[in-house]
């Protein structure tokens, strides 16, 4: 088995619950604004899917009146359905670099976007919904020439795009944009990454997580027994995420203890600031200069206060099936593409009730 160029792993969670779910109480409606105007589109373009949908203005007529088709409606599986109005979807990143955040001017190694979620605001159905996508997927990433202009593409990792920027901001936008056209240019409405040093910051600003292992797996730097009660702190929790084995597969074995992480930190994090809501700003203290946002100081309090009700469970943690190959490289996984097309109807789209007699 070949081994990755460097691929290793970050966990990015902390803006997750930092500047989206616990960040304070009272909406700025400015922070509101300036979030739906941040979006290159304002629906993703599941109208282009011919297996999806009917592109065709669809006359929908009933005894008493006609509905008639429109922009951004999906057919899918017989069913009409609609972007969900309000939605909100950011981009959580780990990046495999050391150290604190800085930009590097006229570098292209701006380190893997290795750990990658999309953290999804439904307030439709108040909940949260978290996408894991793994980073070995295989997209075409954009190349960019030193101006910052796309002059071509090439097949590789999705985690790759991150690195041709300078590893701070542009780096941040150039993987957005790589994600949204990966989910037929979703809308993303902010990104937060964290270097891979912020972990151990992290895992010890809520005093450690307690997780369960989920499988056996034995990495470069330490075993792990499926079972195992695990409780990290420091640099355990570094290596829990970070480290994996070099057989085929070792990036979604290691992604699945992400999730784990992920899942234990939220719980953790949300029982810590319930007792004792001045710990925020502790753990913000702890990790910022590990992290690069384009999340604003109103757009978070707006978030804080409209995610307050806000639920997630095991149920909210999404899986895009596919098959994870033995490239010339490294490992490369190709997404199902009828599987990712369902999860984008089941999370971000809504069933358009129609008068009866469509």
């Amino acid at each position: 088995m070949k081994k990755g160029i460097g691929f290793r792993t970050v966990s990015g969670i902390l803006f997750v619950v930092l500047l989206i779910v616990f960040t304070a109480v009272g909406a700025i409606m400015s922070g509101k604004r300036s979030l739906s105007g941040k979006s290159d589109s304002s629906a993703p373009y599941l109208e282009m899917q011919d297996t999806l949908t009917d592109t065709a203005d669809v006359p929908c007529k009933s005894s008493d009146d006609s509905v008639i088709w429109k922009d951004g409606w999906v057919r899918y599986n017989g069913e009409i359905y609609e972007y969900k109005e309000g939605i909100l979807t950011f981009l959580i990143m780990g990046i495999d670099k050391e150290g604190v955040n800085t930009a590097e001017s006229g570098s292209l190694d701006g380190g893997q976007a290795d750990f990658q979620i999309l953290l999804v605001l439904d307030p439709t159905t108040k909940r949260i919904e978290i996408i894991p996508i793994n980073r070995n997927t295989m997209v075409d990433v954009d190349v960019y020439d030193s101006m910052g202009t796309v002059i071509g593409t090439t097949r590789a990792q999705i985690s790759v795009q991150h690195g041709v920027g300078n590893g701070a901001e542009e780096s941040c936008e150039y993987q957005v944009r790589a994600v949204s056209r990966f989910f037929y240019q979703l809308p993303i409405h902010g990104y937060a990454a964290m270097q891979r040093d912020g972990i151990a910051a992290l895992a010890d600003s809520v005093g450690g997580v307690d997780v369960i292992v989920p499988e056996d797996n034995v990495t470069p730097s330490i075993t792990f027994r499926k079972g195992e009660q695990l409780h990290l702190e420091g640099d355990q929790a570094k290596l829990f995420l970070w480290d994996r084995d070099q057989e085929l597969g070792g990036a979604d074995r290691r992604l699945e203890r992400q999730k784990v992480f992920l899942k234990a930190f939220l719980e953790k994090m949300v029982s810590t600031v319930r007792k004792n809501p001045a710990a925020i700003t502790g753990i913000y203290s702890a990790v910022s200069r590990y992290v690069t946002t384009d999340i604003e100081l109103s757009e978070a309090l707006y978030l804080g206060s409209t995610c307050a009700g806000y639920t997630y469970d095991s149920d909210s943690f999404h899986t895009i099936a596919g098959e994870t190959v033995e490239g010339e490289i490294s490992d490369e996984f190709y997404a199902d593409q009828d599987d990712l097309r369902r999860l984008m109807i089941e999370v971000f789209y809504e069933k358009v009730d129609l008068p009866e007699g469509n």
